[in-house]
């Protein structure tokens, strides 16, 4: 009997350790070509960049686009399900039922929608921030002057942990590979990016 190759996105798909990294890849994929297309916003350096992220060699040690952002928020929505099949149920707020991919799709959408659609003028993350400035300095001297972001981290008065966590993010790591490095599930995570984020925006706000 022919085996037939499953599709990692397949309904009776079991969320593992082992897929979970390539499933919400897949799925932040597809969010962004899906809002392309439907609203015509100018999204294809996500896609793009997401695209290279998705394909780097494995001795490819740069830094991840910020595009890789929503592929992590899908991985942190699967890894509440592990063990689960895709297509098994997922209880809204509203106690409307559908499957968990549908679900997964939703939370994903919603952080683009936040993140990149809803504000594209006004919104920039601090790996943003901190990618355009070191582009604008003009020598080598200069590029290894961290003075001014090490200015802006204290102003955001980051906890030990947090700033580890922090440290690591903006190396370019995935949320699976920060909680092997920090021995942390990721829900952790999770909770101090959030406070991270959180203390970014009160410390510009401040400025």
């Amino acid at each position: 009997m022919k085996k037939v190759n499953k599709g990692i996105l397949d309904n009776d798909m079991v969320i593992s350790a082992e897929n979970v990294q390539k499933m919400g890849e897949v799925i932040a994929l597809t969010c962004i070509k899906t809002v392309i297309v439907r609203s015509g916003k100018d999204l294809h350096y996500l896609y793009k960049g997401l695209l290279r992220d998705m394909n780097r060699s494995k001795d490819d040690y740069s830094p991840f686009s910020n595009a890789y952002d929503l592929a992590q928020e899908a991985m942190l929505f699967l890894c509440q399900h592990m063990g689960k099949r895709l297509d098994e149920v997922y209880v809204t707020q509203t106690d409307r039922k559908i499957t968990i991919k549908q679900a997964c799709f939703r939370y994903t959408d919603r952080y683009l929608d936040k993140q990149y659609t809803r504000y594209t003028a006004s919104t920039v993350s601090l790996n943003e921030k901190i990618a355009t400035t070191l582009e604008t300095m003009p020598d080598n001297e200069q590029k290894n002057d961290y003075t001014a972001f090490d200015g802006l981290i204290s102003k955001m008065k980051l906890t030990a942990v947090e700033y580890e966590t922090l440290s690591i993010l903006m190396a370019g790591f995935t949320m699976l590979q920060i909680g092997k490095i920090l021995n942390v599930n990721r829900s952790t995570i999770w909770r101090r990016q959030n406070s991270i984020r959180k203390k970014y925006l009160q410390a510009t706000n401040a400025l």
